[in-house]
């Protein structure tokens, strides 16, 4: 859609992309602008070491360049009965973002992001209406800090302080830890760095590593205790581990993914939604797993209740009777009745309350299960409608 790229007189690297249609058509509706973070020595154009400088107390110089590439976008996007519907940017490029949100995003309607920002005087760059604007509507803009949320940057509180930036170039944020369209997890924890969909040895790696980069020398810490406090900071964000067949069907789908992509013209609408059902396949496999995990010990606790609710009554029925040796069967029941201490009331009623437990358990279960069926059967069905995606799926 458009694009800028740095000169003599302007460090500003730019694109306005539009997604494309299965059937070819570009989806006008949708469309993205990216900027880029700050051009250094050797690279192709102006510098921008000194707009980068400049932009610790405010908003840097570029932002002028940015919104004249915004509103030519605009004005070309208009001509097709589009929209800008997203805006980002990137270190330098971030630092305005706020800015961008709050004067830009508000009047066309677009959500911004930022990826690592530099936090500081952001704030302070807006009008009041502006910072009015943006405290009632914080989902217009969403800040990403540089390495992820398990690795504090100790630079970026409410609208964010400044302190040194660690490295330069990607500013250590995860774009080195991707290959290809998935991230690489193994590097990840190498890093000690959290992320959904760790198998229980990366966690465990990932927690240690982060334990030897932060710890605080306390010569009386234990590590072990300190690793085991860090894991649970992973359970309570992402829930459990992944498994390893999860990640073997997750790994697997990127490859039937970039082999469709690979075959020439896009992805047809039936390779689409059979890549989206395998996806959903794989993601409601792993809930479903998650579940048993997480519901297992529940039902245990509630069949033995029910064995203890049981027994209760048993020990219940033979101390009467020898206490009351002297009685007749009906004199027993008569007298346990009076104190409230029946079978119905022992062992019945919370039983019943037991079993309703297990049988909701069970009735969740089985609608997993259900909706796998469902799911691979729209998967055998688009295949046998398909020859040439079944083709295609042949040599995979």
């Amino acid at each position: 859609m458009n694009k800028a790229a740095s000169s003599n007189i302007s460090q500003l690297n730019a694109m306005a992309i539009a997604p494309v249609n299965s059937d070819g058509t570009v989806d006008y509706n949708n469309c993205a602008v990216a900027y880029a973070g700050t051009n250094t020595w050797g690279e192709t154009g102006r510098n921008g070491s000194l707009t980068a400088v400049g932009a610790i107390d405010g908003l840097s110089s570029e932002y002028y360049d940015a919104v004249d590439f915004l509103k030519v976008t605009q004005g070309k996007i208009a001509k097709k009965n589009g929209k800008i519907t997203d805006v980002a940017g990137f270190s330098q490029s971030g630092g305005y973002m706020m800015k961008m949100a709050a004067k830009y995003g508000q009047a066309i309607g677009f959500k911004t992001t930022s990826f690592d920002d530099w936090g500081g005087s952001q704030f302070s760059t807006l009008s009041k209406p502006q910072q009015t604007w943006l405290i009632a509507n914080p989902a217009m803009l969403t800040r990403y800090q540089n390495d992820s949320w398990a690795d504090l940057s100790r630079r970026d509180h409410k609208y964010g302080n400044i302190q040194g930036i660690i490295g330069i170039g990607d500013h250590n944020t995860l774009s080195k830890y991707f290959s290809g369209n998935a991230l690489d997890l193994d590097s990840l924890a190498k890093d000690g760095i959290f992320a959904p969909n760790m198998s229980k040895i990366q966690v465990e790696r990932a927690a240690k590593n982060w334990i030897k980069k932060n710890r605080n020398w306390d010569p009386f810490a234990n590590p072990d205790a300190e690793t085991t406090e860090r894991i649970k900071t992973y359970l309570n964000r992402y829930g459990t581990y992944a498994t390893k067949a999860y990640g073997l069907q997750m790994k697997r789908l990127n490859q039937l993914r970039s082999h469709l992509l690979a075959s020439g013209g896009g992805l047809s609408a039936n390779g689409k939604i059979y890549l989206d059902s395998e996806a959903a396949r794989i993601i409601v496999e792993k809930a479903a797993t998650d579940f048993e995990i997480a519901t297992e010990n529940i039902l245990k606790v509630y069949q033995n209740a029910i064995r203890h609710a049981q027994d209760l009554w048993q020990d219940t029925l033979t101390e009467s009777r020898w206490m009351g040796s002297l009685l007749e069967e009906w004199e027993i029941m008569s007298c346990l009745s009076d104190m409230g201490a029946t079978q119905y009331t022992i062992v019945t009623l919370p039983c019943q309350n037991y079993q309703a437990k297990i049988d909701k358990i069970t009735n969740m279960a089985y609608n997993f299960n259900a909706l796998t069926n469902k799911i691979n059967a729209k998967i055998t069905d688009i295949v046998a409608r398909d020859s040439e995606l079944a083709q295609q799926l042949r040599g995979i």
